[in-house]
Order: structure tokens, then C-alpha cells, then sequence
């Protein structure tokens, strides 16, 4: 596509083309009797200038690129900074001069475009990351979450424990230094793993990409618009008509940049996104030409997604078929998106292309979180059967056997009849006695308390409403930074800053007891799952786990003994109060074993 008009070049008067089908772009002027020509490369222009609206003067100023590195020396013979080159150019039509500046600033603003792009994918390709594949195959859900699958996984397992600093110590302590097996920890632990390859498996779904991206316009007429690469995949997929277009042009005609700020100026990118398009919208030349192909993915996409419905069952398609229902054509008032002259506005084809992509959308998560089996399954076998005429077939009839059960009451009423007086006897009872016990307690209820005895003046009454109002203001001002469910009145959020209680010991000894604790514990609970088990082939990790418990109990006295040698002795005794339940305990399972033990032998 070209843009052209008059303009004046050094005294001479002429036309300016611009010719944007050319890569790169550029700006031709030449003369009116065609002698002389003067061409610009646009990708080489810094600077545009304008004379401003109020000015009598139409004037335009292309300034080229300076390059730093080569040397100009001066009539003196000094080195001097080279001057950039200038074009100008003059006009008689202001229309025609803001028509060549607006096509101008977009052209030189798209290669600017390139030049940061460039320099930005250097220092990505500089500091990129690998991406991270998916800790689980969420295409087949349920048997990533099994037992089996959880326990193999090391990537979920690393990735657990890096998210979790207090599990990453228990597992350093239990497994990397006390040699307990990586699958018995992780046995006690599938929920936690399975908890967390379904929080971080999950991802956002297809969604129309093109709505949620508004491309703003700057002051240089410069379209800005924030394309992160998921967005861009999302784009690719949604719409294949924009892979192709992308395809087709890049790196061939034009870069990646440039081609997006053509394909968001586009009447292309209107189009996707459901927009009217209006006969004086501004387009791209080279995109716009996808305009056309585009109807025929959309028709490719039609035979797709048309779900074929047997005549003889399609009631609502019988109906909306009847001619006679329907008579003549409907007046253009009842027919949707056609004016009054007969012309299709685009209503329909806007709604039938948000239609169409719902539905691509929609087909593109079924083989997503284990729905690949419900392809499996006949989804019309429910309507089948009931469109199916049981008229003829024999009805069933449910047959039942009538059962008397004698009821250990029926009994006893049957065996009374005989001595009823007996029965009277043993069940007999004062009815004045208990009405009178109940009265006692409805009349111990229903007394009333005088709350104006509870305080004794008045100063006492408004010192306790000062504490209220205080305390009221207080949790008001903590309920803005916190997760308060209302109907409970709890806070659900998690805090990162919540307060310990307080100790007397230092806080490293403090971290140290607990890592500890939490180690025998982890042992504890490994070896009484074994242990209770009863099955001979778990004896040598019984046997295993034994000789740990022992070590995790030299380990507690090595540290009593270390502490009470460094430091107080009343400090010794705080870490001894701390640990003594879970040395008990390590005892009486070492008990247990060794009883256990002299039986066998």
C-alpha cells in the first residue's frame, strides 16, 4: 500500500509516495517533470518534525540516524560528532501533510519497536530460565495421583520441599543424615503430595485472549500494547488464521514487532475481537489481506463443530422448517443485522464467531483432568432411551413376600395379659413426686438476675465501655489487614508474622529442640506403623528403625548433657521439660521391642 501527495523538496515541486509493501519501507519523492528522484529508507530516520497547526508554514523534518562509531573531522581538522541527516519537505494541503506525517510516525515507530525488542530479547536470552515442565500429566489425572505414580516422582517431591522449609529440615535430619528410606517418608505423606501436585498443576483455561488486550494509542500515534509470550500462544491457538498470517510474514517480509503492531491496527485484529468494522476504519494492507482466508477457517470450523441430528427426532428442527408457520419473509425490522436497504451489518457474523470460538474453546479441555474417558462413554444413551417406544413391552410387576416379625414388645404384652398385676406393681410410680421435681427446675430457670448489682458504681460502668470501645476499634482496625470469615469470625488467611510464645532459651538452641523433636517423631511414627503391622517380612526395617530410636534417644541426652555443661542449669531443665514427653515415649517403644524381642527367643 502506498500513501501519496504533493510536496515541495529543495524548490522543486513533486509528489511524495510511500511504499510500505517494500521491506524495509520507504519514502520516494519525485519531481513533477520525473528528472529527479529522491529516496529515504524509513528504517534509517530518528526523528520526525512538524510544523505545528497554528504556523502558516506545512513543513515536515526527517532526521536519519547518526552512527557513533565513524569519525568527522571538522575544517580544522579536529574530530567532531557527526551531524545526522536532514529532509525536508514542504506542502500546500495540510490534510495531505497529516495523512504522509501519520503514516510516517507509525512506520518509524514500528521499527523503533524493533530495535528495543532486539536489544530486550538479548538480555532475556542473557538471564532466561528454563521453564519448568508440569509436575504431573493433568491429560491423565487420576493415575498421576495414585499411590505409585506420587512416590516415583521426584520433581513433585523437590519442588514440595523447597515450598516447605520445616518439611525440607525434617527430611534433611531423617532422611539424609539418619538413613531413613525417601519412600518411607514420603508413605506417610501421599494427601500432603497429592494436595500440592493439584494446587500447582492447575492453570488457566482458553479464554477469548483478543478481548482482555486493549492496545492504546500514544501522542506519536504509536500503538502500545503490554504481549507477554503465554498470550501469544493463546492467540496461536485460538485463532489459527493469526498462526498463518504470523507464519507467512515473519521473518520473511517483516520482525516479529513490527508484525504485531500491524496485526493490532489491523481491521484483522477488529474482526477477531468482534468488532464492527466501518468502511473508513484504518487498516493494514498486508494483514488485511487474511480477511479473506478468515471465512474460510470459519467455514472449515462450521462442518467441525455441526453436530448432526437424525430428522425423525429433531423436534424443534421440524418446527423451525415449516413453511407454512412461517409465510413470507420476515419485514427488516425482525430480520437481525440487515438495515433498511437489505445490507448485512455483521451483527450475526460477530455473534456467530464468539458462538463458534465458545465452542473450540470448550472442545479443547476435553482431553484435560482425566475427561479423555467420558469420550469414551455414549453421551446420547440417556435421550436414546427415552425417545425409545416401551408401549408394547411387558410391564414388571414387583412380587413381595409378606414378613411378620414378633417384636420382643409384642411378647411381654401378650405374657402381661396373664399377670397384669405383677406389671402394674414393678412399673408403678409417685406422679406427685415428679411434678414437683419438675417445677423445682423450671422455677430455678425462669428466676431472674438484677445485672445492676454486678457493678458497683457508675465510674466502674463507664471505665468497662471505654475498654469495649477500645477493643472494638482495635479489632476493626485488625480486620482490614486480615481474612475474617463473618459468619464464623475466624481468620482464614495465613499469617506470615504470627508471634511465638515466649521462651527463656536461645532461640538456636530453641530451633535445635525442635528439630529434634520433630525428627523422633518422624521415627516414632515409622516405626510403630511397621511394627504393628505383625508381618514377618517388615522385621529387618523394624529392626532398622529400632537401632534409629536408639540413636535419636543418645542424641536427647547428648544435648541435656551439652546443655547443662555450657549453660545454666535451669536452662537444662527448660529443654528437658520441652523433650521428656517425646524421650518418654521413645522409651516405651523401645520397651515394647525388646519384650517383644525376649518372647520370640
Amino acid at each position: 500500500m502506498s500513501h501519496s501527495g504533493a510536496a515541495t523538496f529543495k524548490k522543486v515541486s513533486g509528489i511524495i509516495t510511500i511504499n510500505e509493501d517494500a521491506s524495509p519501507a520507504e519514502l520516494i519523492w519525485r519531481s513533477t517533470d520525473g528528472d529527479k528522484t529522491h529516496t529515504i529508507i524509513l528504517d534509517g530516520i530518528d526523528k520526525l518534525q512538524a510544523t505545528p497547526v497554528t504556523s502558516e508554514k506545512m513543513m515536515l523534518r526527517l532526521m536519519s540516524k547518526v552512527d557513533e562509531n565513524k569519525k568527522v573531522k571538522d575544517n580544522e581538522g579536529n574530530e567532531a560528532p557527526p551531524k545526522p541527516q536532514t529532509h525536508m519537505f514542504s506542502f500546500n494541503n495540510r490534510t495531505v501533510m497529516d495523512n504522509i506525517k501519520t503514516t510516517l510516525q507509525l512506520i518509524i515507530s514500528r521499527y523503533k519497536d524493533d530495535e528495543l525488542y532486539e536489544e530486550k530479547r538479548k538480555s532475556d536470552m542473557a538471564n532466561e530460565k528454563q521453564i519448568s515442565a508440569p509436575l504431573i500429566n493433568t491429560a491423565k489425572l487420576d493415575d498421576s495421583l495414585s499411590k505409585a505414580k506420587l512416590l516415583t516422582n521426584l520433581k513433585l517431591q523437590q519442588s514440595l520441599l523447597k515450598n516447605n522449609k520445616n518439611l525440607m529440615k525434617t527430611f534433611q535430619e531423617t532422611v539424609i543424615h539418619s538413613g531413613l528410606l525417601a519412600d518411607e517418608f514420603w508413605s506417610t505423606r501421599i494427601p500432603l503430595l497429592r494436595a500440592f501436585a493439584l494446587s500447582t498443576s492447575q492453570k488457566i483455561g482458553p479464554y477469548n485472549v483478543l478481548s482482555t488486550i486493549k492496545p492504546v494509542a500514544s501522542s506519536e500515534n504509536k500503538v502500545n500494547v503490554n504481549l507477554s509470550r503465554e498470550k501469544i500462544y493463546s492467540i496461536f491457538e485460538n485463532y489459527p488464521i493469526v498462526k498463518k498470517a504470523y507464519d507467512d510474514n515473519v521473518p520473511k517480509n517483516f520482525k516479529e514487532p513490527e508484525f504485531w503492531a500491524r496485526f493490532f491496527s489491523s481491521k484483522l485484529f477488529r474482526k477477531l475481537r468482534g468488532e464492527k468494522i466501518m468502511q473508513n476504519d484504518r487498516g493494514d494492507v498486508i494483514i488485511d489481506r487474511y480477511l479473506t482466508l478468515d471465512q474460510e477457517y470459519d467455514r472449515q470450523d462450521d462442518i467441525k463443530l455441526t453436530h448432526p441430528v437424525q430428522k425423525f427426532i429433531d423436534i424443534d428442527g421440524n418446527k423451525q422448517d415449516d413453511p407454512v408457520k412461517f409465510g413470507n419473509k420476515p419485514d427488516f425490522t425482525m430480520q437481525p443485522g440487515v438495515d433498511i436497504n437489505g445490507n448485512n451489518d455483521g451483527t450475526v457474523d460477530i455473534l456467530k464467531g464468539m458462538n463458534r470460538l465458545s465452542e473450540k474453546m470448550v472442545m479443547a479441555l476435553e482431553t484435560e483432568y482425566s475427561r479423555s474417558t467420558l469420550q469414551q462413554e455414549d453421551p446420547e444413551k440417556e435421550e436414546r432411551e427415552n425417545l425409545e417406544i416401551h408401549d408394547l413391552n411387558a410391564t414388571y410387576h414387583a412380587d413381595y413376600a409378606l414378613v411378620h416379625l414378633k417384636t420382643r414388645r409384642d411378647k411381654e404384652t401378650s405374657s402381661s395379659t396373664n399377670d397384669g398385676d405383677v406389671v402394674n406393681k414393678k412399673g408403678a410410680f409417685d406422679s406427685d413426686a415428679v411434678k414437683q421435681e419438675i417445677s423445682t427446675v423450671l422455677n430455678s430457670l425462669i428466676n431472674t438476675l438484677d445485672l445492676s448489682k454486678m457493678i458497683p458504681d457508675d465510674s466502674t460502668s463507664s471505665e468497662i465501655s471505654k475498654r469495649i470501645n477500645s477493643a472494638v476499634k482495635t479489632n476493626a482496625k485488625q480486620a482490614k489487614h486480615n481474612t475474617v470469615d463473618s459468619l464464623m469470625g475466624a481468620f482464614v488467611g495465613n499469617r506470615t508474622d504470627e508471634i511465638e510464645a515466649s521462651s527463656t532459651i536461645p532461640p538456636d538452641l530453641l530451633e535445635s529442640c525442635r528439630i529434634l523433636h520433630s525428627t523422633c517423631c518422624e521415627f516414632l511414627k515409622h516405626f510403630y506403623i511397621h511394627f504393628q503391622s505383625g508381618l514377618a517380612k517388615r522385621a529387618s526395617t523394624v529392626k532398622k528403625l529400632y537401632n534409629n530410636l536408639k540413636d535419636c534417644m543418645d542424641k536427647l541426652k547428648e544435648l541435656f548433657h551439652d546443655v547443662r555443661q555450657g549453660d545454666s542449669q535451669e536452662m537444662a531443665e527448660t529443654c528437658e521439660a520441652y523433650l521428656n514427653p517425646i524421650l518418654h515415649s521413645i522409651t516405651t517403644a523401645i520397651k515394647k521391642y525388646d519384650s517383644l524381642l525376649e518372647q520370640a527367643s
